[in-house]
């Protein structure tokens, strides 16, 4: 261990000194991974909740959660994601499977949709993600209030000498009435000064605080209160509510049940034709919201046969009673009541039919939705169906098929033929009971000559998408108010001066803020300090001069 000696004064003996032991921390050893990985493990059981603070306000876990979100992310824009009207609707939703999922990826689709991948914005592990990063902005967030509240409440206005020394910004100047001509050109520039005195060595010092824009750090807790907020709405928008047979419902309170249905949204497509109805919310639930089609019309392309508008009379009722409606229900121009939006989506072939016996009783009368479409064998054309319609009190079910070219809708052929097809589940068709074509107004008979059937009207039908999401109306005001908080945070950045005075010297000395260049308010300051003493020192002059000078000469 070194030792210093401290030497003999002159003229005295010499003496030895005791040796004195210079201070020195001790090197801690170095730890391997696992042991570190041990201690912190052995440190987050004594201490669980310091321990989840201090990795929820952690640089390293913001980054990995960013992280993890963008690779999430970036497998849902690999994988096809199911439509949202499907979501709630499992036998729908294993149809999409079918259809969309399985011819490309084979086997391997059960997996695939095991991990959600196919839902992964709504899935569990993407809603935990932003769930945490959240948490971590809050706690973040918290960390930093007291330090920025200290500095805008009550700022350090004495610094120490070597602050003055060190500082990365830094001038000094001197001037005969240095405090005050230092305050007002200060406050001339936008500034708030604070100012403290004190006694060193016999000699007064003044210290000043000059801040401009400090109001602006507060800023910071509205962009991060903004960034939570959008990271909650984005969480609700895609929240769709517990399933009817999850555990959720029996475990968790009544409360808390309803809140989560009151946050969940939905989206189905809903085919309506001229005159029907249909139903949001059912009868005998709080809302009891349903909606009817008065009148659709759709516009094409002449030349091209494209439909170029749509537009729905759209009539919403609650309890029975109208309480939204809107004549011009189009792509752009949607409705919307208590959160529930309705917009115009397509529209779709159907036709309404009447069966009757021979005793003229009704036994089938509703209006077909053809919402399926194959193209023929033969290439030369498209087939509009819907089939599999049970008939009431019988054990038959009815088809219903239009054939046309591709492109042509139901509303551009004059005299459309629709294909009907009654029989029994499963036989051929020539054992049908009746197979008829039929134009709009015609009517046939079974084979057997004991069933009326009539083709009241074929006609298109509107496509509605039916949709509610919570967090929907949240998110522009969230978004506005996080850009304004950005703006202030860029375009009004905190400026910081601190000034030591002795006499007529003034130093200054600043730190580098963010966004700002301080250095040319400090230089600015020095130069405008240095004309002002030249020309005090100008006009003190001219006085004494004519003092000096000799006097008019006598008479």
């Amino acid at each position: 261990m070194a030792t210093l000696l401290k030497q003999p004064r002159r003229g005295s003996a010499a003496r030895r000194s005791r040796p004195v032991a210079s201070k020195k921390r001790p090197v801690a050893p170095r730890l391997s991974p696992g042991q570190r990985l041990k201690k912190r493990l052995a440190y987050a059981i004594r201490h669980p909740l310091d321990a989840l603070w201090g990795w929820l306000s952690s640089v390293r876990t913001a980054i990995f959660l960013i992280v993890s979100i963008i690779i999430v992310c970036i497998l849902g824009i690999y994988f096809p994601q199911a439509p949202g009207e499907v979501l709630n609707d499992p036998t729908a939703y294993q149809a999409w499977l079918q259809q969309n999922a399985l011819p490309q990826y084979g086997s391997l689709t059960p997996i695939y949709d095991w991990l959600h991948f196919f839902t992964i914005f709504s899935s569990w592990y993407f809603m935990l993600l932003l769930g945490i990063l959240a948490l971590s902005i809050v706690v973040c967030t918290l960390n930093r209030a007291p330090a920025i509240w200290q500095n805008f409440a009550h700022p350090l206005i004495r610094r120490s000498d070597r602050f003055y020394q060190n500082a990365l910004e830094r001038a000094s100047f001197s001037h005969p009435d240095a405090i005050t001509w230092t305050r007002e050109a200060l406050r001339r520039r936008g500034y708030r000064v604070r100012s403290e005195s004190d006694t060193v060595s016999n000699s007064e010092v003044t210290y000043l605080y000059a801040n401009k824009n400090t109001w602006a750090t507060l800023s910071t807790f509205v962009f991060h209160a903004s960034l939570v907020a959008l990271l909650l709405a984005g969480m609700i928008s895609q929240w769709h509510g517990f399933p009817l047979n999850s555990p959720a419902r029996r475990i968790l309170p009544a409360p808390i049940i309803s809140l989560s249905d009151a946050l969940a949204g939905f989206s189905f497509d809903q085919a309506l034709p001229t005159g029907e109805s249909a139903v949001v919310y059912p009868r005998g639930t709080p809302h009891n919201i349903s909606f009817r089609v008065n009148h659709f019309t759709a516009r094409f392309d002449p030349q091209t046969g494209q439909p170029v508008d749509y537009v729905t009379d759209l009539s919403v009722y609650r309890d029975g009673e109208l309480v939204a409606h809107s004549d011009h229900l189009r792509v752009n121009d949607p409705l919307t009541y208590n959160g529930i939006t309705f917009h115009q989506s397509s529209l779709v072939a159907s036709a309404v039919i009447t069966i009757a016996d021979a005793q003229g009783n009704v036994l089938y009368h509703d209006a077909v939705i053809l919402d399926s479409s194959n193209t023929l064998p033969s290439g030369n054309g498209v087939v509009d169906y819907a089939r599999g319609i049970p008939i009431g009190g019988t054990n038959y079910t009815m088809g219903v098929f239009f054939i046309h070219a591709e492109g042509q809708h139901l509303s551009q052929i004059a005299h459309p033929v629709l294909l009907i097809a009654i029989g029994t589940p499963g036989t051929s068709n020539n054992e049908d009971k009746a197979l008829l074509r039929l134009s709009p107004g015609q009517s046939g008979k079974s084979v057997d000559g004991q069933w009326t059937i009539r083709l009241d009207a074929a006609s298109d039908a509107t496509v509605l998408l039916v949709t509610r999401d919570a967090g929907a109306p949240l998110i522009w005001p969230i978004a506005v108010v996080l850009v304004l908080s950005l703006c202030i945070t860029f375009y009004f950045p905190q400026r910081r001066i601190w000034l030591r005075i002795r006499g007529d010297q003034v130093e200054m000395a600043a730190l580098r803020e963010h966004f700002t260049n301080i250095r040319t308010d400090l230089l600015s300051i020095a130069r405008e300090a240095r004309a002002s003493a030249a020309c005090q020192g100008r006009s003190e002059a001219v006085p004494e001069a004519a003092s000096a000078s000799p006097g008019p000469p006598g008479k």
